[in-house]
């Protein structure tokens, strides 16, 4: 084992050790004081994944980037699932709209039709 794959190795350990606290606050805390899809969750949940890209590109340790590419995962199916709601809400607020344009051209088509009579 050269220095350099030493150095490796003990970077790898101490990010281990370090992730630990982070491991318990994503998987106890923020399930309990926030959804799946609140900001400050959505924001944590990033900063652990570059986190972990980062560790995995240093440390050249497949268990960060593995926990990475699984943050991931579960992060793009909460923010997909943010873009439907807010895709189905602009959707909804659009058909309102066009509904309320539909009832005053009908109404000013009545008025302008008595109106010549």
């Amino acid at each position: 084992m050269g220095v350099a794959a030493a150095a490796r190795a003990l970077g790898r350990l101490q990010y281990r050790i370090a992730r630990i606290p982070f491991h318990l606050v994503d998987d106890t805390v923020m399930p309990v004081f926030f959804d799946d899809a609140a900001p400050a969750r959505l924001a944590y949940e990033w900063v652990l994944i570059e986190c972990d890209e980062a560790a995995a590109i240093l440390f050249d340790d497949d268990f960060a980037a593995t926990h990475a590419q699984m943050l991931r995962q579960r992060s793009a199916a909460v923010r997909y699932a943010i873009a439907r709601r807010q895709r189905q809400a602009l959707r909804d607020t659009d058909v309102f709209v066009l509904e309320r344009h539909r009832a005053r051209f009908r109404e000013r088509h009545r008025q302008h039709a008595r109106n010549t009579d």
